[in-house]
């Protein structure tokens, strides 16, 4: 006995998301429903009958770029290596990453520019097909929303490292559904908003580039002596003898008065301790002793103001106090990236504390000299995968020092060069706020807030009723 259809009121019925259920307001002539009721999701494949060597397209995960939501490039791969085994999909699909991390990351996709109007992919890709009566942009943008991925997390399944989003929460996901020309306007304003935020975000990475490059040049002009160049004919410090270098030639020539030292001859170099294993034992955290790792030297600009992590009585009897400004200097995985401490603090042994004889240079010299010289000492690195220098690397490092007096001019230079450096690219930190538009963005365009919709369009219930009506011929 076949089994009866139901009839559209039924299926309306099933379809529509209760008053309880409704997650925000939506403007009145939107209806809520579910996202399994109007977008087929992982449709069957058709049977395919094709030459085995016919040309077919072929997306791997890692092909799609997670910010701009673009495919980096298609392959192309003969129909017999990809009938078996892999996702198929259809031009104008919405591919969706459902395992971590390409998930979290924003691994989606609308399907363009393939083959035939066909392609095949990896199988961690959800499909979503669209209707006619559905534009596949805004499913696209919704998918991509901050909001709905964070609802996907917490509903994904299986082991660490290899969660997966299920379909049945898909399948149930509460969908804003407006009517066919307001789905279009919003996915046409949401295109438009973040082109404009990607334009901003690509000047940004171009003024950082600038400003590194700026910063740099600063730095070299200092330490070969041009930044005091004017200030050395003006006290007639040209005018002495050089001093005598002993042999000890550095890469460069250095002004008169100046003087190459190895940098354990102008300061004491001790590495970070670690002592007791497992280092990640609960133990050893806890208490209130401030801990970094390369991580955190790595994230700082010049200075480590903050941390994260604290030591117990038990972490820091196996480890070591650092006084304020020494200058961390990582030497595993991130290689010399430095940074002054603000506050007394411990870290593992991954890291060396260089603390200056002031009478010599100070800590902030040390720090921008080594800044300028970091992609030398990482080839000394030996080529493993886990690369690092030590301290006798370290402690045979030449430093061009020149004297006290000419040494403080230097410094005031380069804090006032960069100081006006750091007031012109204070807009290079408004990368984070462009984030958060985006999601602003995308949160306003599913609740109808971005000024397009027309009220005294019909019912978007009627579209539904359309959609559901396809669904049982």
């Amino acid at each position: 006995m076949s089994k009866k259809k139901k009839t559209i009121e039924e299926l309306l019925e099933e379809a529509l998301v209760s008053e309880d259920e409704k997650p925000y307001e939506v403007p009145e002539n939107w209806v809520w429903t579910r996202m399994g009721d109007v977008i087929k999701i992982n449709p069957s494949k058709p049977k395919l009958d094709l030459p085995h060597d016919q040309p077919c397209s072929f997306l791997p995960m890692n092909k799609v770029n997670p910010q701009t939501g673009k495919v980096d490039s298609l392959e192309e791969r003969e129909f017999e290596k990809v009938k078996k085994g892999y996702t198929y999909f259809e031009e104008n699909d919405v591919l969706f990453a459902k395992i971590t991390p390409c998930m979290e990351n924003g691994n989606t996709v609308i399907a363009n520019g393939l083959i035939n109007k066909f392609g095949f992919g990896s199988t961690e890709f959800y499909v979503f097909r669209t209707s006619e009566k559905i534009d596949e942009r805004y499913v696209y943008f919704l998918l991509r929303s901050e909001k709905f991925r964070k609802q996907a997390r917490a509903e994904m399944t299986g082991a660490v490292g290899q969660q997966r989003v299920p379909k049945k929460f898909l399948e149930s996901y509460p969908f804003a559904l407006p009517p066919l020309s307001e789905q279009k306007r919003i996915a046409e304003k949401v295109e438009r908003f973040l082109s404009k935020i990607e334009e901003a975000k690509q000047l940004i990475e171009e003024a950082k580039e600038t400003f590194e490059l700026r910063r740099a040049a600063i730095l070299d002009k200092a330490f070969h002596g041009e930044l005091t160049r004017k200030w050395r004919e003006e006290n007639q410090c040209d005018k002495l003898e050089p001093i005598e270098q002993s042999g000890n030639l550095g890469p460069f020539k250095l002004p008169h008065g100046w003087e190459w030292k190895k940098l354990g001859e102008i300061g004491e170099l001790q590495r970070g301790k670690s002592k007791h294993r497992p280092r990640n034992d609960p133990k050893l955290f806890g208490g209130e002793y401030p801990f970094i790792q390369t991580g955190d030297v790595a994230r700082s600009s010049d200075y480590v103001e903050d941390f994260s992590q604290t030591l117990s009585e038990f972490g820091y009897n196996q480890s070591k106090l650092f006084p304020i400004g020494t200058v961390c200097i990582t030497i595993a995985a991130n290689i010399a990236d430095t940074a002054i401490l603000k506050f007394p603090c411990c870290f593992p042994d991954s890291v060396v504390g260089f603390v200056p004889f002031e009478e010599i240079v100070s800590s902030e010299f040390v720090h921008y000299y080594i800044s300028t010289i970091k992609n030398d000492l990482e080839h000394y690195a030996p080529a493993t995968a886990q690369k690092n220098i030590n301290l006798k690397i370290l402690n045979e490092v030449l430093v061009p020092v020149p004297s006290l007096r000419e040494h403080e001019v230097i410094m005031d230079k380069i804090k006032n060069l960069l100081d006006k450096e750091y007031e012109a690219s204070q807009y290079l930190f408004l990368e984070n706020s462009i984030e958060l538009l985006k999601q602003s963005i995308l949160s306003k365009a599913f609740r109808g807030e971005l000024g397009t919709n027309d009220p005294s369009e019909e019912n978007a219930i009627e579209l539904l009723k359309e959609v559901l009506r396809e669904q049982v011929k």
